[in-house]
């Protein structure tokens, strides 16, 4: 039986809408990476996903950094830096560089690279730069380095894409048969309790998105409207770090948010839903509690309250949750 065709989302001219174009190429999915240099007075360092391998012999790589950067003179102005490859417990760093504190450093381990530059501690692999060129590339500048040391270290990568951080997991259609994929499933006991929330998260996000773009709301908006149900007002900062988003992706939601009327500024820089806004979150949960209701009907009922009591009690101190 033929798949079914995709519903196209959006589409045109990227100059007309630049958000959407922004939207479609974040379908890409990419690693996380921290670019660091040593700077004049001071490390400086962002998060980007624009690196890539462009030689081996000579080894060079590159990557590019918005002209509207606050750090974007201080990298075109240095002669070295450094890629550190974010491993996947490190939303926490990549949340850090990409915000607009001006203590990123203080909130990491680090050291000196042979050039001079940061090397991130336990990131999953460095490649210490010798600044080789730059091209300017539309509103961002190229930057291509010339490897000078690198290091690989055990663990997973970080991975990024459609305004959200992720892991890599290995796709269920990559067994040769059913007898395979079910070899598969009945090895779920050998994963750690992490790994089996991380495949019900992508599996729960995936079994929603047709009720989700029925209901008008893309996959981040969703995330900053359930983050938003605190009844203090949150920064674009605050829900970046408690939804584990891009800080990019909730300033464009929160400003499609309050042109529509679902979101209110308020003290200053921070956020809260309006009346509209609660109502549409309520329509929101109450989608989830179906999908759920269906999912769950042969679980029993004290099974799922200690499932409850798990995640509540890991999550209690560090997410904010529906």
């Amino acid at each position: 039986m033929a798949a079914q065709k995709k519903a196209q989302v959006d589409g045109g001219d990227p100059a007309a809408d630049p958000k959407a174009f922004r939207r479609a190429l974040g379908n890409y999915p990419t690693g996380v990476t921290v670019i660091t240099a040593p700077g004049t007075d001071a490390p400086v360092g962002v998060t980007a996903n624009s690196f890539a391998s462009v030689s081996l012999d000579p080894p060079l790589v590159l990557w590019s950094i918005a002209h509207t950067s606050r750090s974007h003179s201080a990298f075109v102005a240095s002669d070295r830096f450094a890629i550190n490859i974010l491993a996947d417990d490190q939303v926490k760093v990549s949340q850090a560089f990409s915000s607009s504190s001006k203590d990123k450093f203080g909130a990491v381990a680090w050291r000196r690279g042979k050039t001079g530059s940061p090397l991130i501690d336990d990131a999953l692999a460095y490649f210490d730069c010798l600044c080789e060129t730059r091209h300017e590339g539309g509103d961002h500048t190229i930057m291509i380095g010339r490897v000078v040391e690198f290091g690989h270290y055990e663990g997973n990568p970080l991975a990024f894409a459609q305004g959200r951080y992720g892991i890599a997991v290995d796709h269920p259609e990559t067994g040769v048969t059913a007898q395979a994929r079910k070899a598969d499933d009945a090895g779920l006991a050998e994963f750690p309790l992490l790994s089996l929330i991380a495949k019900a998260h992508y599996k729960v996000d995936a079994d929603l998105e047709g009720q989700r773009t029925a209901a008008g709301n893309t996959q981040v908006g969703s995330k900053v409207l359930a983050g938003l149900y605190n009844s203090s007002p949150l920064t674009a900062d605050e829900l970046a770090r408690q939804m584990y988003l891009d800080r990019r992706q909730v300033d464009d939601s929160l400003n499609e948010f309050v042109a529509n009327g679902d979101v209110a500024p308020c003290d200053g820089n921070r956020f809260a839903l309006t009346a509209s806004g609660k109502a549409r979150r309520r329509r929101m949960i109450d989608y989830l509690a179906k999908y759920q209701e269906e999912q769950l009907a042969d679980i029993q009922p004290a099974d799922l309250a200690a499932a409850r009591r798990v995640l509540e009690s890991f999550l209690s101190n560090s997410v904010q949750t529906f």
